[in-house]
């Protein structure tokens, strides 16, 4: 960094450490100080938030890229449709939040990033320049990159499924069950169901992909058949699940003893098979993580189309214009300190859950499902903590079941 007087740079970092930071008056006042261009004062800006980002918080070492905000599906759940829309992330966009990542990894070699969107595959050839510019950029840095993307799988097709496996990405698909299931909830613009068509992608993924993982969304309407529909796709070549109940919905006491008794049948099923090729994430977790909240912010950033930064896509779904938990832009880096001081220490989050007297069992759950239920991200979910103690009460015995 250019030297600069210690008194100026304080003067920056005071403005930076206001609740919503105004970087066109922080600007406005480096280029009459010291006669910068807007370029320069930008640049200038994005070196003070990476240096005080780096002596405050943790590496960032996961970037979630929401490649569009489109979608070819109109799922009855999804979290995004605050946020759908027909734009798509620029090029040029996607290599500043790629080098951002790079420049807030520190001494972090592993480096992930998650192809989002929307549906990414609408933006393949985003997918890929993304893809290639932040190969080349961990190959100059010695560091690795891994990538993996979640999809509905709708489009998938053979070239696309070559280019995936040749640069390593790993493909996640998001699909509820058999089809009976699925094509409630899962269906098209014109209503139709969708589960042939991802079967179809699936049949080719096998080819290239060993691991095939599937994204369930659990809703009340279809609980009672969650066991059979783990079983029949693990029937089609699903071989990694990823099990969540529907979030901004309502689940009765009798929908919530369902879903308990569905994961207990699973549990012991898994359990009591053991298979090499089989995973199921939720029976495999850790008992208590190392921190309250999640690693939202933490260590993992989401960039919008727009170039701006949420704390995860989740989190971004509720606006991708007005962010909930902003915590900056790819121009200037982190620049929203006092949200992501948030985030991580979790003081609110924490305060909240002890004054409810469920600290020992409950570390805030999810971020945005607190938003979703409350209205702010550290005020813990009621449901989410129901929701985590029905999981230990089905998986009696699992080393596994956190948050």
């Amino acid at each position: 960094m250019q030297k600069y007087s210690s008194e100026l740079l304080d003067q920056v970092r005071e403005a930076l450490l206001s609740q919503e930071p105004d970087l066109t008056q922080v600007k406005t006042f480096l280029i009459k100080e010291l006669s910068l261009s807007a370029e320069s004062s930008t640049a200038l800006i994005y070196q003070v938030v990476q240096k005080l980002n780096l002596s405050l918080f943790p590496a960032i070492s996961h970037l979630e890229l929401i490649h569009t905000e489109g979608c070819n599906l109109a799922c009855s759940y999804c979290f995004e449709k605050n946020m759908l829309g027909h734009k798509k992330m620029p090029t040029e966009i996607a290599r500043l939040a790629v080098n951002l990542l790079f420049d807030y990894a520190r001494d972090e070699s592993c480096l992930e990033i998650t192809h989002f969107g929307g549906e990414p595959t609408l933006n393949i050839q985003g997918i890929k320049a993304a893809t290639e510019y932040a190969e080349k950029r961990a190959l100059s840095m010695g560091k690795s990159v891994g990538f993996n993307m979640t999809s509905n799988g709708v489009l998938l097709d053979e070239d696309m499924i070559a280019y995936f496996a040749d640069h390593n990405i790993q493909v996640l698909l998001s699909i509820d069950g058999c089809e009976s299931t699925n094509d409630r909830f899962r269906i098209d613009r014109r209503g139709r169901g969708t589960f042939k068509q991802v079967l179809k992608g699936l049949e080719i993924l096998k080819k290239r992909q060993p691991w095939i993982g599937a994204k369930m969304t659990v809703m009340p309407e279809s609980v009672d058949s969650l066991f059979n529909d783990v079983l029949g796709l693990y029937d089609v070549g699903v071989n990694h699940f990823f099990i969540g109940h529907a979030t901004g919905v309502e689940w009765s006491n009798m929908a919530m003893r369902i879903f308990e008794e569905q994961l207990r049948q699973l549990y012991h099923w898994y359990k009591g098979n053991s298979r090499e090729d089989l995973r199921i994430d939720d029976f495999e977790k850790i008992d208590k993580g190392s921190f309250f909240g999640c690693r939202a912010g933490r260590n993992s950033i989401a960039v919008s189309i727009y170039g701006d930064i949420s704390p995860c896509s989740k989190i971004m779904g509720f606006s991708s214009k007005k962010l909930v938990g902003k915590l900056g832009d790819v121009w200037h880096g982190l620049t929203h300190i006092r949200n992501r001081d948030e985030l991580v220490s979790c003081a609110r989050l924490t305060s909240a859950c002890e004054e409810q007297g469920i600290a020992l069992d409950f570390q805030g759950g999810c971020f945005a499902v607190n938003y979703g239920e409350s209205g702010d991200l550290f005020q813990p979910s009621v449901t989410e903590h129901s929701f985590s103690l029905l999981k230990r009460s089905a998986c009696a015995g699992c080393s596994g079941c956190t948050n």
